[in-house]
């Protein structure tokens, strides 16, 4: 009976719209990401404003060092605790157990996906806390208290836990109705749902994480409108989000697409000058020029129909159905078998994709100094992400492979010394520069630090 419910319904299955309209928009997604805005060369900087003195390049080394060896082991498990429920008997029982006799349904698919992804994050939880809470805590960074970041952990999780589960339930459900064009029907629904998630974020999710309301008026603001002004954008919503909450970092982004796009500054943010303030605004801006959230969005498709396409021959493999004892392509016990394929596929697709990231954030500091025409101001703000917030100006390789989704500060500020030279524009000298860093230099530097070791401020 089953088997003729599954011709049947592959008899109805209409796969060259389909397949027609997931080409077309993964095409386009590849069009939009290889042909945009780049930054335009200008040759090689002098390499004099990018150095750092020993004791701020000592303090990123001891504060990120531990941070980089919590990462690839965090990335490990992410990767290796799916694929233990696949590859390992005992995980195969467990599944087996949760997935319960027969075949399954959606439901079953759904507690499986389920239980691995909660299995993963509790894995991965005593890293997270390692650094959340204990490190960042030690360097004055957190400023959450310790019941408040495991509640922001947990939410986190659970929408994190049921997106997947759903997800997965979904996908298995597409598998057994259409066999064929599922892939095609599960891109063009997926990059339906991507775009309407960035279109909802800022009024649906960004709320429990990053309150944020109208920036008031004030110098700060005033700054920030004249940018805007500068690149057409004056009608631009400017939101300030309550950041320090959680953390002293700075940052500012792009948020939305069409009616709830926004720009969003940290609060933090406000502790820098307001022509600070204004050129990394400028960076922002830039991307709401290029259009890189949409242009995110198209590429999606592109990972979609390319991950939709492998799967579908994973899950269509005898091999690996009778490995995990399943009857089926859309049998429960395959959830398994997608949750590792996906983590093995994100784990090889993050080089492409911080690559694709990078050439989008040289695009943008590229755009916002021929916006300002300030390159020394925007040479001495990236700089603050290092002395202030210890970033690294030069990450081991692997750390940039793995997870570098912008240009490194010496990257940054290479470009930002060609471009003046190319344009005839004196910068500083690094004396002046370091001076002028004086009182924005993260205390471990000179030090000391804001708050005990392992607490939170007050």
């Amino acid at each position: 009976m089953m088997r003729r419910r599954l011709s049947v319904g592959t008899r109805r299955e209409r796969v060259a719209p389909w397949a027609l309209a997931a080409l077309a928009l993964a095409l386009a997604g590849i069009v939009v990401t290889v042909w945009r805005p780049l930054a335009p060369p200008v040759g090689v900087g002098a390499g004099e404003l990018g150095r750092f003195g020993a004791d701020v390049l000592s303090t990123v080394r001891d504060y990120r060092q531990p941070r980089y060896l919590v990462a690839v082991v965090a990335t490990t498990l992410g990767v290796v605790v799916p694929l233990v429920f696949v590859a390992s008997a005992w995980g195969r029982r467990r599944v087996a157990s949760w997935s319960g006799p027969g075949e399954g349904g959606a439901v079953r698919a759904a507690l499986v996906a389920l239980r691995i992804s909660v299995v993963t994050s509790l894995m991965v939880l005593p890293l997270a806390v390692y650094v959340g809470i204990v490190h960042d805590g030690r360097w004055g960074f957190r400023t959450r208290s310790t019941p408040g970041w495991f509640f922001d952990w947990l939410l986190r999780a659970a929408g994190r836990w049921l997106m997947v589960a759903v997800l997965v339930a979904a996908l298995l459900v597409a598998v057994r109705r259409w066999p064929r064009s599922w892939p095609y029907r599960v891109t063009v629904a997926g990059t339906a749902l991507v775009a309407g998630f960035v279109v909802l974020h800022p009024l649906v999710v960004q709320p429990l994480f990053l309150p944020t309301g109208p920036l008031a008026a004030g110098p700060a603001r005033d700054a920030i409108t004249a940018v805007l002004e500068r690149g057409d954008a004056a009608d631009l919503p400017i939101h300030v989000g309550e950041a320090s909450r959680n953390s002293t970092r700075v940052n500012a982004l792009v948020t939305g697409l069409g009616p709830t796009e926004r720009v969003v500054v940290y609060d933090n943010l406000l502790e820098l000058t307001p022509d600070q303030i204004g050129v990394v605004v400028a960076h922002e801006l830039a991307h709401h020029e290029h259009r890189d959230l949409p242009r995110g969005v198209a590429l999606s498709a592109t990972a979609l129909l390319a991950g939709g396409l492998v799967l579908r021959r994973l899950l269509a493999s005898a091999g690996v159905q009778g490995a995990v004892g399943a009857r089926h392509p859309s049998d429960a016990r395959m959830a398994a078998v997608v949750l590792a394929a996906v983590a093995l596929g994100e784990l090889a697709g993050n080089p492409v994709a911080n690559l694709v990231s990078r050439r989008a954030e040289a695009a943008a500091d590229a755009r916002a100094v021929e916006l300002t025409r300030e390159p020394a101001l925007l040479l001495t703000t990236t700089r603050v992400f290092t002395v202030r917030d210890l970033s690294d100006p030069d990450p081991p390789r692997l750390m940039r492979w793995l997870y570098g989704s912008h240009p490194t500060v010496s990257e940054r500020i290479d470009y930002l010394e060609a471009w003046a030279a190319h344009h005839d524009i004196a910068l500083p000298d690094l004396d002046e520069v370091q001076t002028g860093e004086a009182g924005q230099r993260h205390p471990a530097i000179d030090g000391g630090l804001p708050v005990a070791p392992g607490g939170a401020r007050p």
